[in-house]
């Protein structure tokens, strides 16, 4: 039965990935998202879950979110690449949003208090000034704070895949309730973590660690673009002398980003819930396009020839094509 259970999963697991397709310039291909090939190598150990679900977003619509998750040392660099648990409680630091995956899934933390989840199983996070993710984008030397939040606590083990693949596995007690790590960046490159108390799996997080700081960003935003949700009676303000048309024969309501900002709704504000959207941009240079469908996000740069139409194709569980 337990043979039959990996046999089970490993097809799940092939079935989701088979999900992601990358189809542009006429090419067709299975693209593995980041994360997923770092889970997948602990997926065949027995651990954890697969990452799977739409394209990364856009870097440059996303670093500036990034900024509150780390931290630089100004003495010396840390001895230890990841430090025992401490002591944490929660209520002193309560966050006001959640991010969830690789796409910063963005759910107010009020809502997630509320899931089973929450109350009852693992859950492992990279604690903001004033949210908690799934994943951060940070410069290599910097240091960060995870918090492995447990109902029970324990004995357990902290698992990570580092950039050179190799799995590494730590013992430490964690605290009931919330234990607070001290994780250090010291190789560039992308950190899968998760950890395990009596047989009970948390999630998996991802850091990427890059070689350079990045640009200076505005003080920890609270939400990030997709979290914006304007009333139904909102127009879309995206204006220009390029025709642009979104199609989708299977996704209803989504909301579409332009260069960052909030346009529209599909089928709301006078617009036909028929999966189609228009729009127009300043054509002769390149524009980053996001839709979002509820549950994952869509974005792809590209440009934009001024005055001829384009239409941009966009179904769930595939990459933006055009």
């Amino acid at each position: 039965m337990k043979k039959m259970n990996k046999i089970l999963i490993s097809i799940l697991l092939i079935s989701l990935m088979g999900c992601v397709l990358a189809i542009n310039g006429g090419g067709v291909g299975v693209e593995m998202l980041p994360g997923e090939a770092r889970a997948e190598k602990l997926f065949e150990k027995g651990i954890g879950q697969p990452w799977v679900g739409g394209n990364p977003p856009s870097s440059s619509i996303y670093d500036s979110i990034y900024s509150q998750y780390f931290w630089s040392y100004k003495g010396s660099a840390p001895k230890k690449h990841i430090e025992s648990p401490k002591k944490h409680v929660i209520v002193d630091s309560t966050p006001t949003t959640v991010y969830f995956s690789y796409q910063m899934q963005a759910m107010p933390y009020s809502q997630y208090q509320s899931y089973a989840t929450y109350t009852g199983g693992n859950s492992l996070w990279i604690q903001g000034s004033s949210s908690w993710s799934q994943y951060a984008k940070v410069p290599q030397g910097s240091g960060l704070s995870l918090l492995a939040t447990s109902s029970a606590g324990g004995n357990g083990h902290l698992y990570e895949i580092n950039p050179d693949g190799k799995l590494s596995k730590q013992s430490f007690y964690f605290f009931p309730g919330s234990s607070q790590i001290d994780f250090y960046a010291d190789k560039i490159g992308q950190h899968v973590l998760l950890f395990i108390i009596g047989g009970q799996v948390s999630n998996a997080i991802v850091i990427d660690v890059t070689a350079s700081y990045p640009p200076s960003y505005p003080t920890a935003p609270s939400y990030p673009p997709a979290q914006i949700i304007p009333p139904a009676t909102t127009t879309p303000t995206a204006t220009g002398d390029t025709p642009v048309t979104i199609v989708s024969q299977g996704m209803r309501g989504y909301q579409v980003f332009l260069d960052g900002n909030y346009i529209g709704k599909e089928g709301t504000g006078g617009d036909a819930l028929d999966g189609r959207f228009s729009f127009s941009v300043v054509g002769g240079r390149s524009h980053d396009v996001r839709v979002y469908d509820g549950q994952f996000n869509y974005p792809k740069t590209m440009f934009f020839t001024r005055g001829v139409q384009k239409i941009i194709y966009v179904e769930p569980g595939t990459a933006v094509y055009i």
